[in-house]
C-alpha cells in the first residue's frame, strides 16, 4: 500500500525536475536568439591587459580623436614617462604619463594616470588652464578599443608613436 503511493510522487517530482532543467537549459541556449537574458548573459568581459602606450592612445581618442588621427599620420606623437626632474604642471607627479607632439602649433598635453578601473586624465590646450577628469578605463575600451578594426587602428597609432 505504501508503494502505492510513493511512487507517483516519485515520478511526479522527476518528471517536475526534468522539465524545470529543460526549460533552464533552453533559456541558455536561447538567450540570445529570442532575447531571453539570462544572468551569464549578463556578465561584463574582462577588460584586456593593455600596454601604458595603448592607454595612452585611448586617452588621446576620449579627448581628441581628430587630434590622435592628424598627430598620428604627421609622424608627431610622443608617448613618455613623467620623470621626477620633468617640467610638467602643478599636480602631475611622476605617476603620470604624458602624450604630446612635436607640432607645437597643434599643442595638446596629455598626462594620466591609470589603474586597473579608472583612468585619470589631466589636459591643457596650449598650455592653457588644467583640466581633469576621471574615466572607467571599462569606457575608454567600449568606446575606442571593442571592435577588432578599432583595436588594430590604437595599436597601429601605438606603433607610430614617438619617444623621449
Amino acid at each position: 500500500m505504501l508503494r502505492n503511493h510513493v511512487w507517483p510522487k516519485f515520478i511526479m517530482l522527476v518528471m517536475t525536475s526534468l522539465l524545470v532543467f529543460s526549460i533552464n537549459t533552453f533559456s541558455l541556449m536561447a538567450g540570445n536568439q529570442f532575447g531571453i537574458s539570462t544572468i551569464q548573459a549578463k556578465k561584463k568581459a574582462h577588460l584586456p591587459n593593455l600596454l601604458d602606450q595603448q592607454i595612452a592612445i585611448l586617452v588621446g581618442l576620449d579627448i581628441n580623436p581628430n587630434w590622435v588621427k592628424e598627430q598620428s599620420a604627421a609622424d608627431s606623437l610622443i608617448y613618455g614617462i613623467v620623470k621626477p626632474n620633468d617640467t610638467v604642471p602643478q599636480g602631475i607627479d611622476d605617476n603620470y604619463s604624458y602624450l604630446v607632439t612635436s607640432n607645437r602649433d597643434k599643442e595638446i598635453s596629455l598626462f594620466f594616470k591609470a589603474d586597473k578601473k579608472k583612468v585619470t586624465i589631466k589636459y591643457a590646450n596650449y598650455g592653457k588652464k588644467l583640466h581633469t577628469k576621471t574615466v572607467p578605463l571599462s569606457q575608454l575600451v567600449e568606446q575606442s578599443y571593442r571592435t577588432k578594426k578599432q583595436r588594430q587602428q590604437v595599436n597601429k597609432y601605438v606603433s607610430a608613436l614617438r619617444t623621449e
